[in-house]
């Protein structure tokens, strides 16, 4: 028997107009109230990720100037942990 895994994005846009300042105010906001420490960083021109870990969760905030803000996994197990905090973070 073959086991097959699925390496998809999971993602939950938090703004499709976010700016690169709200983005940083994000990544301040995590840090700040969700006590979290950043453990990888991709910074391109137009595309940034910033790698967490939240309550066992490996997720990953994104800014992209054409997509906006927004939150990602690449485990499908973890869209419910993406999901309740993109909402906290959008209020």
């Amino acid at each position: 028997m073959q086991t097959t895994y699925h390496t998809t994005t999971t993602e939950k846009v938090i703004s499709e107009t976010g700016s690169l300042n709200e983005f940083y105010n994000l990544t301040n906001k995590l840090s700040k109230t969700r006590f979290v420490r950043f453990t990888g960083k991709n910074d391109e021109a137009d595309n940034i990720e910033w790698c967490f870990t939240y309550r066992g969760h490996k997720l990953m905030l994104q800014y992209n100037i054409y997509t906006g803000v927004s939150l990602q996994t690449k485990n499908v197990r973890d869209i419910k942990a993406v999901e309740k905090l993109a909402a906290k973070l959008s209020k």
